[in-house]
């Protein structure tokens, strides 16, 4: 309950100053939250009943591609009367109202920028608890999939306030694409077809790779064929600290593979692991694969982050390779 409340304050105070920026220039308000928060309203009688176990399956069952167990999103819930009477509530980004009325109908509705931008509000009503826990399970790739859309807008926006023009107009005249990079952000190598950014602080450090290779081999578009070209660019382009170490794939963990879109681009998402060969660094990853708009190279988007844990500080890896997600979402041709 204290954390819960210590979390509710720490959004009202960020809404607050968002709310009162906004209204003097008479724009809809910048979204608020931490990254992968979702703010549930509804009742405790609600939140607490039948549909507690399929939020928890759908929302805080671990995160796939992460060397520990961190959940997909955080659930702060908050009772409808302080949501409704509030603005300072509603600014944030990620919102799943719940409801049970006993004569309406079971119904699933999904509103963007609703109160704040970029924003999702789902809207969820049943007429009881078990068809609520019914309803949810049903829809378990729509919110999802809608809550990471979510997360990735808020990404691109706060890329855009703060974006580096020399590495993004690099990416663009080297590549043909554009990819929004913030400020944080450096070009660490460039060679032949392969570029490697990063961003490092004290905490952590994020690493993004970017090479292309000619279209041609289906092959290269299979979870064996994307992996064996991963271990290739690392290999060659990526030394660790050690001498005669270097950044590879971990292929004694399991890779989660699936088709996604960037934008109008179909692309093969691959998760997992990385490590260092003949070190002790590793971490999770995340690539993005496809094919360019006129069929000639094929493209891989690399995103590594390296985060060991400290004795009075974890830094979650989950919302760090949401940055690197964050950043292969905002591809354009």
């Amino acid at each position: 309950m204290k954390n819960n409340l210590l979390q509710l304050l720490s959004v009202a105070m960020i809404s607050l100053l968002l709310i009162c920026g906004c209204k003097m220039n008479g724009k809809k308000q910048s979204s608020s939250g931490k990254t992968q928060e979702l703010m549930i309203v509804t009742n405790k009688n609600i939140y607490n009943g039948q549909a507690k176990a399929a939020l928890d399956e759908i929302f805080n069952t671990p995160q796939e591609g992460l060397n520990q167990p961190e959940p997909r999103f955080e659930m702060v819930c908050i009772d409808p009367s302080t949501f409704n009477g509030s603005e300072m509530f509603k600014t944030h980004h990620n919102v799943l109202s719940l409801d049970i009325k006993k004569d309406g109908d079971n119904k699933v509705s999904v509103a963007h920028n609703k109160w704040a931008n970029p924003q999702t509000v789902i809207t969820i009503t049943a007429t009881d608890h078990h068809s609520l826990d019914s309803v949810l399970r049903a829809n378990k790739d729509l919110l999802l999939e809608e809550y990471y859309t979510s997360e990735r807008n808020r990404m691109a926006a706060l890329f855009a306030e703060t974006p580096n023009a020399s590495v993004n107009n690099k990416v663009k005249e080297m590549y043909g694409f554009s990819l929004l990079f913030p400020d944080e952000f450096r070009i660490a190598k460039t060679e032949g077809n392969f570029t490697w950014i990063r961003q490092e602080s004290k905490d952590y450090g994020l690493q993004f790779y970017i090479s292309t290779q000619f279209a041609g081999d289906p092959a290269a578009l299979t979870e064996e064929g994307i992996i064996a070209n991963i271990d290739t660019l690392m290999k060659q382009h990526v030394p660790c600290d050690a001498d005669g170490s270097y950044q590879s794939t971990e292929h004694n963990d399991v890779y989660y593979t699936h088709k996604t879109k960037l934008g109008d681009i179909e692309a093969i998402e691959v998760r997992g692991l990385w490590r260092c060969i003949n070190d002790f660094m590793g971490g999770p990853f995340i690539s993005e694969t496809f094919v360019t708009p006129d069929g000639e190279k094929i493209v891989t988007l690399i995103g590594c982050v390296y985060s060991p844990s400290q004795l009075n500080k974890m830094v979650m890896k989950r919302d760090l390779l949401m940055r690197l997600d964050g950043i292969c979402h905002t591809l354009k041709y």
